[in-house]
Formats: C-alpha cells, structure tokens, sequence
C-alpha cells in the first residue's frame, strides 16, 4: 500500500503530541489560579480570629453574631 501512496490508519503510532496555544494558555490558567488561592490564604490568615494557627485561621468562622442597626 505504501507504493501506491496510501497509508492504514493508525500506522503513525510514533508521533507525539506538541504543546499547542491552548495547552500553553491552560498551563498559564492553572498558575495563575494557584497564585490566587495562597494569595487568598495569606489575606485570610491576616484576618482570622487569632486563637487558630496556620492555615486554619483563613477558613474558620467568626462565632459573633453581628446585628444591623434599623
């Protein structure tokens, strides 16, 4: 078959897939989104309540009540 310039399918098994524009522009994404999330931690670790440590102190929840004056 390769005389007559036909090819089977599936015949180019040693082709390796390339790094296009949207493989680059997800890459991009996911670091920029990981940037965000320590970003927001460290704010939020800034202004937990201050008997937690660590990392624990961004996701705690204030146990005040909090009224609106009317």
């Amino acid at each position: 078959m390769s005389q007559l310039g036909m090819q089977m399918p599936g015949s180019q098994r040693g082709i390796r897939p390339r790094m296009n524009v949207y493989t680059g522009l997800a890459l991009v994404a996911v670091v920029c989104l990981a940037a965000a999330v320590v970003m927001v931690a460290r704010a939020g670790m800034q202004i937990g309540p201050k008997s937690e440590s660590g990392i624990m102190r961004a996701i705690s929840v204030h146990g005040d009540k909090v009224e609106l004056p009317e």
